[in-house]
Order: C-alpha cells, then structure tokens, then sequence
C-alpha cells in the first residue's frame, strides 16, 4: 500500500451495515431484502456561475437541461408516483424491502448515521426496476422503475449491484 493510498483509507469513510440500519428505521412489518446506491438521472441543475448576462445565460441552461433530463428520464403525468420522488442531485441508497421501497439519505458519501428517509412506497405499487443497459457520464449504468400509475423514474447506479439485488428486484 503506498502512501496516498493509506491517505485515501484513512479519509475514506467505511459504508454502514445498510441491511442492520435498514432493519432499524423501516416501519414495522417491513424487512430490508436489498439496496443500491442512486442519483436521479433526472436531477435538477442549477449552481451556473457567472455575472450579469452570462449568469443569466447559465441559469437559462440550467432550466433548459433540467426539463430536457426530466422529458427523458421521469414519466407519467403531474400528481403520478413518480412525479413526487425527489430530482435533488443527492446520493441516496434505494432499498427494497418486504413490502415496500423507499430512499435514505446517508449523507454525500453513504456514511452518515442516522440516516434521513426520502421516501417510501408500497410495492404494491411498484410494477418494476430494471437495468436499462444505457449509461450515464462515466459509464454509470441507468436503471428504471417503473410504478403501477405507468410513470417511471431513471436513476443512475453508483455502486454496481450484485446478482443478489438484481434476483430481489426481479421480484417486484
């Protein structure tokens, strides 16, 4: 191990024990089964620097950007499940459970306790989540779930799930 290496271990969080932490805050009667990481592919963007004209240049970008990623990635009509999840560029780990999904903010690197619920959603309610065989900026895979109102919502993987994840989510 050389030494930037040791430098970047000692600077890098280790991740939690997402299924304990999971198994934690889920309401009652529900159990973590599994989770991945995501960034909606959707995200709203916005933080354009600049003065003047080019600061309003950039937020004009911005808007254009966000609504052309959200024709794209998010379906369904206003008021649709999908419509109500969250676009904020913010990691959030994706968890599927006995009789839900939902999303928990752990913070921008996954690591923060406790975590903070986004959103839950009966799997009632859910048709599917698939990988979509595209990929994002860097060759982050996109995946898409699917909701029984016919919306969808794209998000990309930030950690490859394994076969254990995809078996659980082929279940949906």
């Amino acid at each position: 191990m050389g030494f930037m290496d040791k430098i970047v271990s000692k600077l890098t969080p280790t991740p939690p024990d997402y299924a304990a932490e999971m198994n934690q805050v889920l309401p009652a009667g529900d159990a973590y089964l599994a989770h991945c990481l995501v960034v909606p592919s959707a995200f709203e963007r916005g933080g354009s620097g600049g003065s003047g004209a080019n600061r309003l240049l950039g937020k004009a970008v911005d808007a254009a950007s966000t609504a052309v990623s959200g024709a794209r990635h998010v379906g369904g009509g206003e008021g649709s499940i999908a419509h109500g999840l969250s676009r904020a560029a913010d990691l959030r780990v994706f968890v599927i459970g006995t009789s839900s999904v939902s999303w928990w903010d752990f913070g921008y690197n996954g690591s923060q306790l406790p975590p903070e619920h986004g959103h839950i959603i009966a799997r009632s309610d859910v048709v599917s989540f698939v990988d979509t065989g595209q990929t994002a900026q860097g060759g982050v895979p996109v995946a898409r779930i699917t909701f029984a109102d016919d919306s969808f919502f794209d998000y990309r993987l930030m950690d490859k799930p394994d076969t254990d994840f995809w078996n659980v989510a082929a279940q949906l």
